[in-house]
């Protein structure tokens, strides 16, 4: 059904070709704007590719769409209704929230127009127009009208995931000059950290604004020291994520080829690839468990992928989305081809309070949220531990 509202807002654009208004201006109203995506999109006088061109918008030119019907937009055209395919029109709507306790929505943009409906605090509302103090938003089946003062335009910036950075993928890993690999059992980890990865983590440590030494002390400590085993991204298969993604709609055949334990589900993992094999382990050995995720991946491809760690810092599939990646598999594809990937994606996991915490030095409160507040001390103070081996002369 095609929306015909009362007409508020001002003329569209000039007309090329002369033609008769269907309707009077104050018959219409403007529901929402929109940019043209076509270098040239025809204006036409019916919602027909074989009705008369009145008129033409070139690329990102904006519209006043007044009318909507299944792939035409109805637009105010010169103070009357012309047509538009809606393919070529990107709307320009926004998204907002409700901040006020109970927010009126009246039919008008005036204080004293009727009261339509409310909206509670935190509601997200569609808005498709800003006029003055009012915008109109999208509701139920139409439009109407709430007060500006209480709705909270401000869009998220988007996050940039570093994984997507070319230059960092581009970027030699180790760095020209090399240390001494000498002292303790951590300065030789942070200086081997150094060693393998110190470009890298160096242009990483820039952009984040971060010391270097916190960089390379995140990677010395939370990661295992390599991400590959024999040209295999490294793995850990976990029985009991399997499980709860796929294994509990399909318990019977789970049961016959997987096995944790029941209190304390981390531990026990066993496998067997036919009902009639002994139950063997597989944790530890890298052969193992890419058979394991193999045999998996034919009983559901996605949810094997998510019960995986993977990398240098073992990071969970099920966490793909959270370093930018669209599902598990594209995850496990990444990080398959090259250790930036691991890298990159262990500093994409870092939400703006962990980041906070490290360019701070605050090494406990930056565990507490890495690694859990159980184990918060314990990992603040190696991080520590690690931060301060690396050599001053660097930092």
């Amino acid at each position: 059904m095609l929306i015909k509202l009362k007409r508020m807002t001002g003329p569209g654009r000039r007309v090329l070709i002369g033609r008769k208004r269907k309707e009077e201006p104050d018959e219409k109203q403007v529901i929402m704007k929109g940019k043209v995506t076509a270098r040239v999109l025809n204006v036409r006088d019916d919602r027909s590719l074989n009705s008369n061109v009145i008129g033409k918008y070139n690329k990102n030119e904006i519209v006043e769409i007044i009318g909507i019907e299944d792939n035409w937009y109805e637009i105010l055209f010169n103070d009357a209704s012309a047509f538009v395919s809606a393919k070529y029109i990107n709307p320009l709507i926004k998204k907002g929230i409700v901040t006020a306790k109970l927010l009126n929505v009246r039919s008008l943009p005036n204080i004293e127009a009727e009261v339509v409906g409310k909206l509670k605090k935190d509601k997200k509302v569609i808005v498709v127009d800003e006029l003055d103090n009012w915008l109109r938003i999208k509701y139920k089946y139409s439009f109407a009208y709430v007060s500006a003062k209480y709705i909270d335009l401000t869009e998220k910036k988007q996050k940039e995931f570093l994984y997507k950075n070319r230059k960092f993928l581009r970027l030699e890993l180790e760095p020209e000059t090399k240390l001494v690999v000498e002292g303790s059992r951590i300065d030789m980890r942070v200086r081997q950290t150094y060693n393998k990865y110190g470009n890298l983590l160096k242009a990483l440590s820039e952009y984040l604004g971060i010391d270097l030494a916190s960089a390379i002390a995140v990677i010395a400590v939370e990661s295992g020291g390599k991400g590959f085993d024999d040209g295999k991204v490294l793995i850990r298969f976990e029985n009991h994520l399997f499980y709860k993604y796929w294994g509990k709609e399909n318990e019977k055949v789970f049961f016959e080829h997987f096995t944790f334990n029941n209190d304390k589900y981390w531990l026990g993992h066993k496998f067997r690839k036919n009902k009639r094999d002994e139950w063997q382990s597989f944790h530890g050995n890298q052969d193992r468990e890419h058979e394991v995720l193999n045999f998996a991946r034919k009983l559901n491809k996605q949810a094997a992928y998510m019960s995986i760690s993977m990398g240098l810092a073992q990071i969970l599939g099920s966490n793909s989305k959270i370093i930018g990646y669209e599902n598990a598999q594209d995850m496990y594809d990444n990080f398959s081809k090259d250790i930036r990937y691991h890298i990159l994606g262990l500093f994409d996991f870092l939400s703006p309070r962990m980041v906070k915490y490290l360019k701070n030095n605050e090494f406990v409160n930056f565990a507490a949220y890495y690694n859990g507040k159980g184990q918060a001390r314990r990992y603040g103070k190696w991080i520590q531990d690690h931060y301060e081996a690396f050599p001053e002369q660097l930092v």
